[in-house]
């Protein structure tokens, strides 16, 4: 992961509007994410399996990013074709979070696990002093897991109504107090990493909910 910072967000389509909706990501929302100061790479995901969707992931120079003035002005100010398309959502999960930790190595893999780490009642910090203590050698340990970031939540950036906002065609919730994204060099991983987080919430009392993913294609802006 490169940045302090992260918009998570995982999405469900209407299927009618599906490919204009595809066809608008790429070309169009996906480079003027990046245009915004503090965007440092935007990458876009479809599901493998049973869950939501897509996933997008842009990691952010700091939280600051999602309450400042350049990004509010582009969100209250959509294009003909970012109003036609937004209608489209059905579904989605938006989570602004703050980096707890993360490996040295920064990997961007074609398949990406996410987990959404919700803690049971008077567990939260627990649950955090293990992110940030031994969660990084944990997940790198495991078979497959090249790097892994580890954020907690954010909700400064995401609880203001813009003029995007306003156009989603369904409900947009707010994430869970912790997210874990695991960069994996190879999909059968996948196994190995759903037992992990399953005996993990048995473990320290929290609840998982576990998503692989694979790249559609990502931008990012090229270091010095």
């Amino acid at each position: 992961m490169i940045g302090e910072s992260a918009l998570a967000i995982w999405m469900e389509l209407d299927p009618a509007g599906e490919q204009d909706f595809n066809a608008w990501y790429p070309r169009q929302h996906l480079p003027e994410r990046l245009a915004v100061p503090g965007f440092l790479r935007g990458r876009r995901y479809e599901a493998v399996g049973a869950a939501p969707p897509y996933f997008t992931l842009y990691e952010l120079a700091d939280p600051g990013v999602l309450t400042s003035a350049p990004y509010l002005e582009r969100l209250n100010d959509p294009t003909g074709w970012t109003r036609r398309v937004l209608p489209v959502i059905r579904r989605a999960v938006r989570n602004g979070t703050r980096r707890v930790a993360a490996s040295p190595r920064d990997s961007a893999e074609r398949h990406l696990l996410t987990a959404r780490l919700e803690p049971a009642a008077g567990r939260g910090p627990a649950v955090r002093a293990w992110l940030a203590g031994d969660a990084v050698r944990a997940l790198t340990g495991l078979p497959g897991v090249t790097a892994c970031a580890l954020l907690e939540q954010e909700t400064g950036g995401t609880s203001v109504v813009t003029e995007e906002r306003r156009l989603f065609g369904g409900e947009v919730l707010g994430g869970t107090p912790f997210v874990a994204l695991c960069e994996l060099a190879d999909a059968g991983a996948e196994a190995g990493l759903r037992e992990f987080w399953r005996a993990w919430g048995v473990r320290i009392a929290a609840e998982a909910t576990v998503d692989l993913y694979r790249l559609m294609y990502g931008l990012a802006w090229l270091r010095p």
